[in-house]
């Protein structure tokens, strides 16, 4: 019975079993309750009992020393009882062996007063007195000051023989019980309070119990019918690999025959190709010979053109040998500009200026002689100019056109030589494939072997692996049952009707 509930119920019913027992233990507590405060009451009012019959007995020494009268003795005593309060407002009476108040702060006005004592205690009273008992407990009715009626009261009463006075102190037992109410309700409250943390705590621990593993179990069936799934798959595959292992070894054993066929035929084209190799490796020799000789050609064509271009300097050096002498020209205006200035400024001088004027003249004379051997050199430049143009354009027109030949056979040669080397790198490429192809096509044969011995062993293989997904199929039904009865712990066995078949 108690499995077919979920984790969540179990510790809900667990914890209501708790607040059952602690209600029990709870009501024997509070029926002990009442026993318990009368009997520290009692205790209590003994002890405040024998304190004053202490205090009384003090001042008994003090009348038998002499030092007090009876007297005054009596009314220091009865002061000192009458101020006397504990616990709030509680109280200590002093009677005399004739029943009359001595001592009663609640009731001061009966002071001297018989007191309504009941017979029997009275004759306990007296008989506690004549035998200096050390004092008894009794249970009487009284009034409560402030009520109507009489209410239950327990006193421990004291004697005094030496005075002949009865001390005493008590307590109403309707005090006790509001007491005892009182504690009840802290007990209730804090029983209250603790049932409402363990039903509340009891069921948030449950939820964090319960949800995690809830989802565990969710995953966990999801992953045994996954993985049934997978091994019914996985045994079908199985059982095709197999049957596709003996095809394929039919196969490999038609292929290995051909492949034998194809090896014969390529070792004889590899044989071919060494030979084609070989006369391609000697007409690429013979065209990079005439390469490097045409090369040469235009090796000297440049030279020639480097001469025509030494032409082209002289031209340039002529030109600027020409435009210093027009310098050398405007140096010469300038001077006779200078000289007939001169010879101006000499002829205002007057006498004096008569040597200066000679001075003129001369350099007048020095400039037109410098403009005419300018002028003669400058003839000479342009007729020197004229000739090495003519020189230079002929010179460059004869080396244009053989540099233009020399190029043209030069990228002949060059394009001979680039087809002739790419025919022998394709020839020495088709002789690597072809040795390759041969190395391959060996290859191929010899992984054809493995590949036959391989099938054979895949289709044991395939047979092993028929039997290990069997074996896993059976361990996922056995996960599966796992997984629903980890359910039926979380959820209670309510749920094994959902259990798939």
């Amino acid at each position: 019975m108690f499995n077919k509930l979920s984790i969540k119920k179990k510790m809900i019913y667990w914890n209501i079993l708790i607040i059952i027992i602690f209600a029990i233990i709870l009501y024997f507590i509070m029926n002990n309750a009442l026993d318990r405060m009368v009997h520290e009451k009692e205790i209590q009012i003994k002890h405040i009992t024998e304190a004053s019959y202490n205090i009384i007995k003090k001042y008994i020494k003090l009348e038998q020393d002499g030092k007090m009268t009876r007297k005054v003795a009596m009314e220091t005593a009865e002061g000192i009882i009458e101020n006397a309060r504990y616990d709030g407002t509680n109280y200590v009476f002093i009677d005399d062996i004739d029943q009359r108040q001595i001592v009663n702060p609640t009731r001061p006005e009966f002071k001297g007063q018989l007191q309504p004592t009941p017979p029997e205690t009275m004759a306990l009273l007296v008989s506690s007195m004549k035998q200096n008992k050390e004092g008894d407990y009794f249970n009487f009715f009284t009034k409560k000051p402030g009520f109507e009626g009489t209410f239950r009261k327990i006193a421990f009463v004291k004697p005094i023989p030496e005075w002949q006075w009865f001390v005493g102190t008590g307590a109403y037992i309707n005090d006790i019980d509001e007491q005892r109410t009182e504690y009840i309700i802290e007990l209730i409250t804090i029983s209250s309070i603790l049932a409402i943390f363990l039903m509340f705590g009891g069921t948030f621990f449950a939820n964090l119990i319960s949800v995690p593993l809830a989802k565990l179990s969710k995953d966990l069936i999801q992953s045994a019918e996954n993985m049934e799934k997978k091994s019914k798959y996985l045994t079908q595959m199985s059982e095709n690999v197999g049957n596709s292992s003996k095809e394929q070894a039919n196969s490999i054993q038609e292929t290995a025959a051909a492949i034998a066929e194809v090896t014969s035929m390529i070792t004889r084209t590899s044989a071919l190709t060494v030979q084609s190799g070989t006369l391609a490796h000697k007409i690429s020799e013979g065209t990079a010979q005439g390469g490097e000789s045409v090369n040469r050609m235009v090796t000297s064509m440049e030279a020639i053109q480097e001469s025509s271009q030494r032409l082209s300097d002289i031209e340039a050096i002529i030109k600027q040998i020409e435009t210093k002498t027009m310098v050398i020209n405007e140096i010469v205006t300038k001077t006779e500009l200078l000289s007939l200035n001169a010879s101006i400024e000499a002829a205002r001088a007057g006498e004096y200026g008569k040597g200066f004027a000679v001075v003129a003249e001369e350099v007048g004379n020095l400039a037109n002689t410098s403009g005419r051997s300018s002028n003669e050199i400058r003839d000479l430049l342009e007729k020197s100019r004229g000739s090495v143009q003519e020189i230079l354009q002929l010179t460059v027109e004869r080396v244009s056109e053989g540099q233009n030949k020399t190029i043209e056979v030069k990228n002949t040669f060059e394009k001979i030589t680039t087809d002739v080397n790419d025919i022998n790198a394709q020839m020495t490429q088709i002789t690597d494939a072809t040795r390759e192809q041969e190395i391959g096509v060996k290859q191929i044969a010899s992984a054809m072997a493995k590949i036959d011995a391989s099938a054979i062993q895949n289709t044991e293989s395939a047979e092993k692996s028929i039997s290990a997904s069997t074996d896993v199929f059976k361990i996922s039904k056995e996960l599966k049952d796992i997984a629903f009865k980890t359910e039926n712990i979380i959820f209670g066995e309510m749920k094994i009707a959902s259990k798939p078949r």
